[in-house]
């Protein structure tokens, strides 16, 4: 239904104002189809994402042992502070520690420091040419 009738309308148009007017039904259609889109969107959505999955009971998450083809499973940590702290001390041991590598071989880990030393030492003792790097025959 309009507003105004069409005489209402000439008069307006004569002094200068906009002879439209915005039908209701419009924003009516608008509003229902926004709503629509909403639902569909968010039944695709639920559908794509699995709806409402049922879990697995408790003890048949993991995997079968004799099936190869199976991922491996992520273990939680029952004490992730004392396997950090054990984890370092391991790492810290191995760059600050002596230990044999190779025994027959005479190849020997020592700590970075001390390796670093010895690597410094050996650059200082050989001889430099004049470019500034060793040459070798």
């Amino acid at each position: 239904m309009r507003a105004s009738t069409p005489d209402q309308e000439a008069i307006a148009v004569q002094r200068g104002h906009e002879a439209f007017d915005l039908d209701a039904r419009y924003i009516g259609w608008f509003s229902v189809g926004i709503v629509v889109l909403l639902i569909a969107t968010a039944v695709a959505a639920f559908a794509l994402l699995g709806g409402f999955r049922v879990p697995p009971p408790p003890g048949d998450t993991a995997p079968h042992a004799d099936s190869p083809a199976a991922p491996p499973v992520a273990v939680l940590q029952s004490a992730p502070a004392e396997d950090l702290r054990r984890y370092r001390s391991d790492k810290s041991s191995m760059l600050e520690g002596y230990r044999w590598l190779d025994r027959a071989g005479g190849i020997v880990q020592l700590p970075i420091d001390r390796a670093m030393q010895l690597a410094a030492e050996r650059s200082a003792q050989q001889p430099q040419s004049a470019g500034g790097k060793e040459r070798r025959r």
